[in-house]
């Protein structure tokens, strides 16, 4: 396990029961998140290979791309 997920471990562990309920909340939600990200990514790289040659499409999904990181 690496350093920074010992030392997360170990907070939790201090944590009073009834405190790690949110916190876990917190966790699943950003991982929906990043999940919810990697698949809309995946989804316009497959709309760009799709479209690939057709004017402006390659400009509007990096814009789309970059906005979204922004």
């Amino acid at each position: 396990m690496s350093a920074i997920c010992e030392e997360l471990h170990a907070l939790v562990n201090r944590l009073p029961e009834d405190r790690v309920q949110p916190v876990l909340a917190l966790v699943r939600e950003n991982l929906e998140t990043v999940s919810r990200r990697e698949r809309a990514l995946a989804i316009m790289e497959r709309v760009q290979e799709r479209m690939r040659g057709v004017t402006g499409v390659d400009e509007e999904l990096d814009r789309l791309r970059e906005g979204a990181r922004g």
